[in-house]
């Protein structure tokens, strides 16, 4: 099977996905549940990530799913790695900040990737080894080469940002231009088309970085562990700094090991 077809059968589903969530939009909220961590959970993130299991299953039956939601034969070499509804508070809110991700991974590496915010129909697709796009146009990263008044990306939670208060004191202090903007994907698409320089991911679910890895990188870009290490995308990961691949990536690693990278991690 060649990453071509594999891409076209990620982008079918994206847009599935995605018509499910046009078809929750102003009404997410009415079926909203907590999850154990504290986050929260729609039907129609349940509805997506069944959605995945039930087409890999009829077309790549060797595959495995690893979803926020469900997975199914997680172990298995050839795996499809998914977030159905990324940035879900913003979901709720109905905000164009909430995205489907998918990336088909091999031993852990991501080699097909799509990203999709279905509300604006903005389509970010990537193959290894071939570019990434936006709807077909091709996407490449900031320069920027400074912490100084790049722009950096966070979390959207107060509490997350409270409880790590020191790191963000460091990143006033050098100046960065700090972005609550909510949704992890959301923020990828950004770093993606040159419009954030960056940003910083705490949390250790392969869902969540898995497709932003490849589409980041293959625009130019670069994605690590908050160590500044490589990392496998099919087991939890040690969080993620997402860049334009510049001075800023190495930057923003210092900053993390000097705060402590423990101290950093979240769920």
């Amino acid at each position: 099977m060649n990453n071509e077809t594999l891409l076209q059968f990620a982008v079918a589903v994206a847009h599935e996905a995605g018509a499910i969530m046009r078809d929750y939009a102003g009404k997410a909220r009415e079926s909203v549940q907590t999850k154990s961590n504290n986050t929260p959970v729609t039907e129609a993130d349940t509805k997506i990530n069944q959605l995945l299991i039930d087409r890999v299953q009829a077309q790549f039956p060797d595959h495995g799913v690893l979803g926020e939601e469900d997975s199914l034969h997680q172990d298995r070499a050839q795996l499809w790695v998914c977030d159905p509804i990324d940035g879900t508070a913003g979901f709720i809110l109905g905000a164009p900040t909430a995205m489907f991700s998918l990336a088909y991974v091999v031993d852990g590496q991501p080699q097909v990737a799509v990203m999709y915010e279905p509300l604006l129909d903005k389509m970010f697709t990537a193959i290894k080894g071939q570019g990434a796009q936006l709807n077909g146009a091709s996407l490449h990263v900031s320069a920027t080469d400074n912490l100084y008044h790049a722009s950096v990306g966070v979390t959207a939670s107060v509490d997350q940002i409270f409880a790590r208060k020191p790191f963000f004191d460091a990143l006033i202090e050098a100046k960065a231009f700090i972005s609550t903007v909510p949704g992890n994907v959301f923020k990828a698409s950004l770093v993606s088309q040159g419009l954030m320089d960056a940003f910083v991911f705490p949390g250790r679910g392969a869902h969540d970085i898995a497709a932003e890895k490849l589409i980041i990188e293959e625009a130019g870009g670069k994605v690590t562990s908050l160590d500044g290490e490589e990392q496998r995308y099919d087991r939890a990961i040690r969080g993620a700094v997402v860049s334009n691949g510049g001075p800023i990536h190495d930057a923003l690693v210092k900053l993390l090991q000097d705060y402590g990278v423990e101290n950093y991690l979240g769920y």
